[in-house]
């Protein structure tokens, strides 16, 4: 099982995480949780976890300086941010640091198991073995202990709603929405396709989407390809007109201007600086 550690200042969040998803199904176990990036950030340099999920904003230390910390020491584990709606500008601070995973809030299970297999498969490839079947045991934590019993007693009224919250807080159609461009995104895509669509006016499903996601449609989609583009920029050496394709733009010069916008720098800027 590959050891996955939960940052989130939040106790609850860490918690509910934990039971949402099958992690055992794609060969992780969380055997520890943070409270910040300074506490995380001591627990790696002691116990070396293969993957990170952190929030974006704590105290003490945040999720960018995490990463930051992170990569300065060399540290090889994969990291997956979590940022709430508004702060994708924030997250952009860890792009140039590798990090390739990023998930909204409220977090879409789908999303975050298809990362998981994603990361899964890196990490095997990297360390030249099989994927670990989902019945081996972690060195650490998920079992029935005693301390899990006596919290569970303590907690568990909690947890129960907070995964009713947690499955409820985003609006069913723009989670409707937010699939059907994670599915389609390299389709030409635009708000009055969506609109008929899900029959809503084009005005009313984009004010829609600006009040559940703090940012408009085009903002959120270009931001998405852009996220895309970066994973293909780090995948392969594919050109760079190839990749702009595959992630839905058909304007060689729109995507460059997207590209800069969102991450600083042109895409050949950007490859250059991850290969180095």
């Amino acid at each position: 099982m590959y050891r996955v550690m939960i940052v989130d200042d939040e106790r609850v969040v860490c918690q509910g995480m934990q039971r949402l998803i099958d992690w055992g199904a794609y060969g992780f176990q969380v055997v520890q949780t943070a409270a910040n990036g300074q506490e995380a950030l001591e627990l790696q340099l002691q116990e070396h976890f293969d993957l990170i999920v952190t929030d974006l904003k704590m105290p003490r230390m945040d999720g960018v300086e995490l990463v930051r910390q992170l990569s300065m020491r060399r540290e090889t584990c994969k990291v997956i941010i979590v940022s709430a709606y508004g702060e994708f500008s924030y997250a952009q601070a860890v792009m140039e640091y590798g990090v390739q995973y990023y998930l909204l809030k409220p977090i879409n299970e789908e999303v975050l198991c298809g990362y998981l297999s994603r990361i899964g498969e890196q990490l095997d490839a990297r360390e030249g073995k099989e994927k670990p079947g989902a019945g081996e045991t972690a060195e650490y934590g998920g079992g029935d202990s005693q301390e899990d019993s006596e919290e569970t007693g303590q907690e568990g009224s909690h947890l129960v709603q907070f995964e009713y919250l947690y499955r409820l807080s985003a609006n069913g159609v723009i989670t409707e929405i937010l699939r059907y461009i994670s599915d389609h995104y390299s389709e030409p895509l635009t708000l009055n396709l969506l609109a008929r669509l899900y029959s809503f006016s084009p005005v009313y499903l984009g004010r829609l989407f600006k009040k559940e996601m703090g940012i408009s449609f085009n903002e959120y989609l270009n931001s998405f390809r852009i996220r895309q583009a970066l994973e293909y920029i780090h995948a392969g050496n594919d050109m760079i007109y190839e990749i702009a394709e595959r992630v839905g733009y058909r304007d060689i010069n729109y995507f460059y201007k997207c590209f800069k916008a969102i991450v600083g720098s042109t895409p050949g800027e950007y490859r250059n600086r991850s290969v180095h």
